[in-house]
């Protein structure tokens, strides 16, 4: 489980993230947006957002996924 105290304390919650998991997470949403954009470039017209992402699946191996 994540403490939510470490919500208020970026560098507590730095820290924490020994892997880089936090950060990797709060970049995909632009990697998605610049691969959604280079797929449109190449005629790929079937790739649509409905919307904002409700969600975010995080996974990896071993104890990876669970110190996020």
């Amino acid at each position: 489980m994540l403490d939510e105290t470490l919500l208020d304390a970026p560098e507590a919650l730095a820290l924490a993230d020994r892997r880089g998991l936090l950060r990797g997470a709060a970049e995909a949403g632009a990697r998605v947006r610049t691969a959604a954009r280079h797929a449109a470039e190449a005629g790929i017209a079937d790739l649509r957002p409905e919307g904002r992402p409700r969600a975010v699946l995080v996974a990896g191996p071993g104890t990876a996924a669970a110190g996020v």
